[in-house]
């Protein structure tokens, strides 16, 4: 079925909607969902939204690639590793997207290996060059898995890269970890959040298309399920002519 959008261009515009006006947020290596989405948010109801944090600050380019140079690129500022680091590990961004191999019920990241023994996985992930900011985010962060599978979304994940709520609604505090930790959950089925009183991830849309039994099926843990589970609201045409004709011109996103 035809929906008139991918499944990626509604997740950006899913995580674009929740950002608000003069945040500061940041991607690693400007990957196409996560910035999409902030130069979304920056484009429609956040003028003063900041991307920064991975030595560009507020790229401004028509088409959207994972590495983040290229020659059709303008910036505002070019950070050096002061700037960089005094957001990681001192006034902090707002928000941070992560993704990884394997989430859980706690939103919980791994990046790094599959199976009990770090030092002879299964399979071996690509790790993280700097997790500060995932711990530092002042609202907390975004995970934006393009799959939604048993096999990504786990009751306990192997090994934890990137510290969800841990094992409970306390389990960030017990650790020294004060930040809010993950918000919200994107994927190309549902969009999820987390239960405050249990820490556990919650399902709060299901996207056009998708059924929620569908989403039970394909999530490996036990998902609260409210009451009322409405569906995801499509892209608007302005959400997609924004995308289309000065974000993603090349159609980035519907590769994905």
């Amino acid at each position: 079925m035809s929906l008139g959008y991918h499944y990626a261009e509604l997740m950006a515009v899913v995580f674009a909607r929740d950002m608000k006006d003069g945040e500061i947020g940041a991607c690693g290596g400007a990957a196409g969902i996560p910035m999409a989405a902030m130069r979304l948010a920056q484009e429609t109801h956040a003028p003063n939204l900041i991307i920064a944090g991975d030595g560009l600050c507020n790229t401004k380019m028509p088409t959207l690639s994972f590495l983040p140079v290229s020659d059709d690129m303008t910036v505002e500022a070019i950070e050096g590793f002061h700037e960089i680091f005094e957001l990681s590990d001192g006034r902090g961004i707002d928000f941070w997207f992560n993704s990884g191999i394997q989430t859980d019920q706690y939103g919980n990241i791994n990046l790094h290996a599959i199976g009990q023994d770090p030092y002879h996985p299964k399979f071996r992930g690509p790790g993280v060059g700097n997790i500060s900011f995932a711990v530092t985010a002042k609202r907390g962060f975004y995970n934006y898995p393009t799959v939604h599978n048993n096999r990504q979304f786990v009751k306990k994940v192997d090994f934890i890269t990137v510290p969800g709520n841990l094992d409970g609604p306390d389990g960030r505090k017990r650790v020294g970890l004060e930040t809010p930790g993950p918000a919200l959950v994107v994927t190309p089925l549902a969009v999820m959040d987390f239960d405050f009183d249990s820490g556990r991830m919650r399902l709060k849309s299901v996207h056009p298309g998708t059924i929620m039994e569908e989403v039970i099926a394909n999530t490996g843990f036990e998902l609260l399920i409210p009451k009322h589970v409405p569906n995801t609201l499509p892209p608007s045409k302005e959400e997609m002519a924004l995308l289309n004709k000065k974000i993603d011109i090349t159609g980035y996103l519907k590769q994905l």
